[in-house]
């Protein structure tokens, strides 16, 4: 399906403005408890920040530790804060399960002051070779045929490139962040290079669980943790059966997602969250509704016309939004585009609640991958 040539409305501004009245009066989605039953009082107590990263904890303790999820379903990462009684199940953890590269962001001063107290905090995204925000992954030669799994597939198509290096400690010091609101007015569109989106450049994604292939490599991670705690559960082999499912999964995603032609594999998301997507499945992100990693940023009306400019100019006519944000400033962005434009919500921050096809992190990373490609096929 084609888009016609339009230029970007003089009413983009005001439509906008009534767009963020809309956003701001909206919040996270309610909470469900995905903690599984209490394996007994004398298991490990292991404390994760999302519930993605719960579930894959879940799976690799398999009942043999009691697992508390803080997040709840529908909760933005970027932006959740903790209750004091949650602050206090941190602090009295065996272990403490978080994504890191500054993806919890309403937490970062818990998690600093939990590391400085001497607790067993394990921040998985760092290990995992994480790449710099903009990395789209789009390769031209992209091939998955003949692809082998987590050893193979990730050194092939070249995670290890001096190209892909970030700085893990890059754009996430609270002070600096803070200092743009001390600087006084600046320019519209100027907030970027000043730390507002809360990523500066160079910094790493944190969004490596999109990435099935680092998720196998993680739970032998996460099991290695877990043995060094407690070395009367074959944890090893929990994580092992676990990412022979992933790895199948990743089989499944490539499978369906061959469907889609390569002229098609070009996306616009509501905040940039598909980088390792786009680079383990050769997708090329052109733009994204909010700029930077984070969904704390307002975007402005320049960077937002320019988003319009580049759908017309790549005959983008698909959106992808987000469970945990509100739809309308990417509803707003495709009314601009043409009438054919279709916002398609995807799963990025959270699991999906009952019913949503997306309870478990296999059954959303399927799920994402059933919608976009019925959105480009």
């Amino acid at each position: 399906m084609g888009v016609s040539k339009l230029k970007p409305s003089k009413s983009l501004g005001a439509m906008l403005t009534v767009v963020a009245m809309v956003v701001a009066a909206c919040g996270p989605g309610s909470s469900t408890d995905t903690t599984p039953a209490d394996p007994g009082a004398d298991a490990l107590s292991v404390v994760v920040t999302t519930t993605i990263w719960g579930d894959i904890v879940s799976n690799v303790t398999a009942g043999a530790a009691n697992v508390e999820v803080l997040f709840p379903v529908g909760a933005d990462s970027h932006e959740y804060a903790l209750s004091s009684s949650q602050v206090a199940l941190m602090q009295e953890a065996d272990l403490v399960v978080v994504n890191g590269l500054g993806l919890e962001e309403g937490i970062l001063d818990v998690i600093e002051s939990l590391e400085a107290d001497g607790a067993n905090v394990l921040e998985v995204a760092g290990n995992l070779e994480p790449i710099p925000f903009g990395e789209s992954g789009h390769h031209d030669e992209h091939d998955h045929e003949g692809e082998g799994h987590e050893e193979e597939g990730h050194e092939e198509e070249g995670h290890e490139d001096e190209e892909k290096a970030c700085d893990p400690e890059a754009g996430h010091d609270h002070e600096e962040e803070g200092d743009h609101e001390e600087e006084g007015d600046h320019e519209e569109g100027d907030h970027e290079e000043e730390g507002d989106h809360g990523h500066a450049e160079g910094s790493c994604d944190p969004h490596v669980w999109m990435d099935p292939l680092r998720v196998a490599a993680a739970v032998e991670l996460i099991a290695g943790e877990l043995a060094s705690l407690d070395s009367s559960v074959d944890w090893a082999s929990n994580a092992s059966d676990y990412a022979a499912e992933l790895r199948s999964l990743d089989d499944e995603i490539i499978s369906k997602l061959d469907a889609i032609s390569d002229e098609r594999k070009k996306m616009v998301t509501n905040h940039e969250a598909f980088g390792y997507f786009a680079d383990r499945y050769g997708f090329e992100v052109v733009g994204t509704v909010i700029p930077g990693g984070a969904t704390l940023a307002d975007p402005s009306s320049a960077e937002l016309a320019e988003l319009v400019e580049a759908m017309i100019d790549e005959g983008i006519d698909v959106i992808f939004a987000e469970t945990v944000e509100p739809a309308a400033l990417a509803e707003a962005v495709a009314a601009e585009v043409g009438e054919s434009v279709e916002v398609v919500t995807l799963f990025t921050e959270s699991l999906g609640g009952p019913d949503s096809d997306a309870e478990t992190y296999i059954d959303m990373l399927r799920a994402n991958a059933d919608l976009i490609a019925a959105a480009l096929s």
